[in-house]
């Protein structure tokens, strides 16, 4: 499912605060990374494994984010159909195509090779570099992640710096790539754990404190 910007981000530092054991307190909002973790020198980007086909769809979400059913222009309807997902009679994401087949892999590769270079190039580097990718597989099994960790592992003796952890969202199960120790794990989301991530993030994205933007907000 394609989400809004930062309610990904917000979902994927309140996965980690809940499910990740290494996670200290606290993240605090960013740019280029997305959060900053001062108390671990940890900086962490969140990402969607899409391809530049996939940018009108983000834009689409960025800019009709939370409006009614009837404010959505009726061409939004016509592109995306019963893959509009509403929630409180509100626009919230769009869902995957189901009818066209989907590269995870290939996505995940594509994405993870763009924020390696922009960490080389312009995000502020920490201690600790993470990148969160969100790769929305049907089940975790459509994604080969052992030949995604090997490819990224490789890639990284390309460049000056890389990521530390690589977390891969894969909708029931976050992988956790930890590059210090060469070690691939999962995280596998206790019963529910989806749903009360997902309300927890929809719940602090509707905070009007994210509209200031000159405050910087963070988890406890």
């Amino acid at each position: 499912m394609a989400y809004e910007k930062l309610l990904n981000e917000i979902y994927a530092a309140v996965s980690l605060e809940y499910l990740w054991p290494e996670y200290r307190p606290r993240f605090v909002k960013s740019e280029s990374p997305d959060w900053i973790n001062e108390g671990m020198d940890f900086g962490l980007e969140v990402s969607q494994a899409l391809l530049p086909d996939d940018g009108r769809t983000e834009s689409l979400i960025e800019r009709y984010l939370g409006c009614r059913k009837e404010e959505l222009p009726q061409t939004v309807f016509d592109r995306y159909g019963e893959r509009l997902h509403f929630y409180n009679d509100r626009f919230w994401a769009i869902l995957p195509d189901e009818q066209r087949e989907q590269d995870y892999l290939y996505k995940a590769k594509y994405r993870f090779d763009r924020k390696l270079e922009k960490l080389n190039k312009n995000y502020r580097r920490c201690g600790q570099n993470g990148l969160y990718l969100f790769l929305h597989p049907k089940k975790a099994g459509d994604v080969d992640v052992e030949a995604l960790f090997s490819y990224m592992k490789e890639r990284q003796t390309q460049t000056e710096i890389g990521f530390d952890w690589v977390f891969l969202n894969c909708i029931k199960v976050i992988y956790v790539c930890d590059f210090n120790k060469d070690d691939l794990n999962e995280i596998l989301l206790p019963e529910n754990a989806e749903l009360f991530l997902a309300a927890e993030a929809e719940r602090l994205r509707q905070d009007p404190k994210w509209d200031i933007k000159s405050e910087l907000n963070g988890f406890a």
